[in-house]
């Protein structure tokens, strides 16, 4: 089995030297990605641009190597084994205290369309040249809310040789039992005599309206003005705030700056967030000033280029 070095986004991948690891009495290949969309920083007065961090992306790739593996199977998608996989994925979920994965069909869709690939191939790779980053395929199939996804890929002589190897796996068994995973999309496909598997994750984030979400922002800024010994803000209602801040996310880069203008406003928060009543720690001096009387608050999930899978954007006008 060949292993290859941890790869971070942005960064030239490099091979690491071979190494030769006999599992068991079949050697089986896998591969492990993760994906962290972090939030957005805070922008404070004078109002500027949304910036949000860059994703992150982190992975072991263990490259294929020469199998000789008896035909299993005959060829084509093995339902039965996908949920085989999942049904074992949730029993060592349970055995260490962790709620299991809901299978959803949208990660599965875009988990089997990573497997033909690999299967066409005859390789065993997180992305395939003509292929999106694995983020950006999830958002292209699946139209939740999320902030984070992951993957393991291998193939194997059968679905539970397979899930043995990955739990034996420090990297790949932290993605099954991760506790900020709480959806699974498992494809499994033969080919030739082996099982192609792929296991797509990801963090389902609470979906809000633009009116929840502003009084859930409400209440995190009266909470921490109470915090502070200061009286409570008078909500005001600008007019469609909501989408003046929606249309941050369509620009590129994002320019808040239009807001101040749009509202005659000077003291400006924006920021973007999985969570959106969680109030970033640079505007606490803002939100703290006893000098501001009254707040109002525009809300906006929508997706972008940063963010393929979407995040909530957040403008609080300070007066």
């Amino acid at each position: 089995m060949r292993v290859g070095k941890r790869k971070f986004a942005g960064s030239p991948p490099r091979r690491h030297a071979d190494l030769k690891t006999m599992l068991r009495a079949l050697l089986v290949s896998f591969a492990m990605l993760a994906v962290c969309v972090g939030p957005g920083t805070a922008e404070t007065a004078p109002a500027a641009g949304v910036h949000g961090d860059s994703s992150q992306e982190l992975s072991n790739v263990y490259p294929a190597p020469h199998l000789n593996l008896a035909v299993g199977s005959s060829s084509g998608e093995d339902s039965a084994a996908e949920n085989e996989l999942l049904e074992a994925a949730n029993k060592s979920r349970e055995l260490a205290g962790i709620p299991p994965f809901r299978m959803d069909e949208s990660l599965r869709a875009a988990a089997r369309a990573h497997a033909q690939r690999m299967v066409a191939t005859e390789q065993l790779e997180h992305r395939l040249p003509g292929e999106l980053s694995l983020l950006e395929r999830i958002a292209q199939t699946s139209p939740l809310k999320m902030d984070r996804v992951g993957e393991n890929i291998a193939y194997a002589g059968s679905e539970s040789t397979a899930n043995e190897t990955l739990m034996r796996s420090p990297p790949h068994r932290e993605n099954l039992l991760d506790r900020g995973f709480n959806l699974a999309g498992i494809a499994a496909i033969w080919s030739q005599g082996r099982l192609y598997v792929v296991q797509d994750f990801a963090h389902e984030v609470p979906s809000y309206s633009a009116q929840h979400s502003g009084k859930l922002i409400g209440r995190a800024i009266g909470e921490m003005r109470q915090q502070a010994g200061l009286p409570d803000l008078v909500q005001r209602m600008p007019p469609k705030l909501d989408e003046a801040v929606c249309s941050l996310a369509r620009e590129n880069p994002p320019n808040a700056h239009l807001l101040a203008t749009a509202y005659n406003n000077r003291k400006i928060i924006t920021y973007t967030q999985s969570r959106p009543e969680v109030l970033p720690p640079a505007a606490a001096s803002m939100l703290r000033d006893p000098n501001v009387h009254q707040f109002a608050v525009g809300a906006c999930y929508a997706r972008s280029a940063t963010y393929p899978t979407g995040t909530y954007w957040v403008a609080i006008l300070l007066y």
